[in-house]
């Protein structure tokens, strides 16, 4: 009973650290209820449940469905987990050039390939990744399970996906040093794009190389398809390259503050017409870079709905090697309004067709 006993005294330390977040009542009124009711319960289910598998019962994954329940993009990353993701941002490491998308942090984890090898070797925009070198990746994080693609250079790695049609297919890639380059021009059908794959923070600076050798007498166009967002802060110093100087970009509320972000320079294309491409997987960050310049007047955006995904996250690792990922702030657009869960509606009528005809 020694392992019950510590959850006991864990789950007593946990609400007692949450109780500020519910309205104040005697002290005594939670040592007599809550408590009482969770002790008798625990120990009702130790003692009576079919289910109870001692090894689940630990505190870290007590806390692990703590945080999902009031979070739905937050998780609990092991120490393991955690250095295992670290890893993967280490320039020691290789990968195969692919990025992943996760709608939600249960959910499907979609490939989203960044070079032509990988179209070569048979993997297409959003095909269903199911496993990474036989481990299942259904109800992981994907950054744990881009962890698992990344490894020693030469190395090879074995990806599971399920293509639209229902083919399961098994494809082995070598691990090789990755050049990743975030934004990059691309050619669709005949039409020079600027294409952004994710926010990280290399971005502003790639893409103002790009912008700076655009043809003066072409539109800026900006694929932003399939971006899942990514840095928060890069998507911010991208919508400034747009936008004049002090335009409001976007604001973060959280419990203790409201942060403004603003243009702090010129816009480096002025007078030249911008448009922005979008779908159902554009997401977070690429939300924030739509919602900045649409809602400034500065771009027209042409497309799908976009996903929705309105706050921001950040790691908060642990004395113990462990690693919190929280969700801390909501994004609000420079109208003043939230499109968590609601997506941004394309400002233009014109299909995707239409546009590029």
């Amino acid at each position: 009973m020694i392992i019950y006993k510590n959850i006991f005294r864990f789950l007593f330390l946990l609400l007692i650290s949450s109780m500020n977040l519910v309205q104040a009542k005697p002290s005594g009124w939670y040592r007599n209820t809550e408590m009482a009711t969770l002790y008798e319960a625990m120990t009702k289910i130790s003692s009576e449940s079919l289910y109870i598998e001692e090894k689940q019962i630990t505190p870290k994954n007590i806390l692990k469905n703590y945080i999902y329940n009031m979070d739905a993009y937050g998780d609990y990353f092991t120490k393991n987990e955690y250095q295992a993701f670290q890893d993967m941002l280490s320039p020691d490491y290789a990968g195969i050039g692919m990025i992943l998308y996760q709608e939600e942090r249960d959910g499907k984890i979609l490939c989203i390939p960044s070079n032509k090898q990988l179209i070569e070797e048979g993997i297409s925009k959003y095909d269903e990744l199911i496993s990474v070198n036989g481990r299942l990746v259904k109800g992981k994080n994907f950054y744990l399970v881009s962890s698992w693609i990344r490894g020693e250079k030469n190395s090879s790695v074995a990806l599971e996906i399920l293509k639209p049609s229902g083919e399961l297919r098994t494809i082995r890639l070598k691990r090789s040093k990755q050049f990743f380059h975030s934004t990059q021009k691309v050619i669709t059908n005949g039409t020079p794009m600027i294409q952004i794959i994710r926010f990280i923070s290399e971005t502003p600076q790639e893409l103002k190389r790009i912008l700076d050798k655009w043809p003066k007498n072409i539109p800026v166009i900006i694929d932003l398809r399939g971006n899942g967002g990514g840095d928060f802060f890069a998507s911010i110093q991208s919508a400034d390259l747009f936008l004049s100087k002090d335009r409001l970009i976007a604001s973060i509320e959280t419990t203790k503050s409201h942060i403004e972000y603003r243009a702090s320079s010129p816009d480096s294309v002025y007078g030249r017409a911008v448009f922005v491409l979008q779908d159902k997987y554009t997401a977070s960050a690429s939300e924030v870079f739509i919602a900045a310049l649409t809602q400034n007047n500065r771009v027209e955006s042409i497309g799908e709905r976009s996903f929705g995904k309105g706050v921001a996250q950040k790691f908060i690792p642990l004395s113990s090697g462990d690693a919190l990922l929280l969700t801390y702030g909501k994004i609000i657009t420079p109208n003043g309004n939230s499109y968590q869960k609601i997506g941004l509606n394309p400002t233009s009528n014109l299909s995707l067709e239409e546009f590029l005809k």
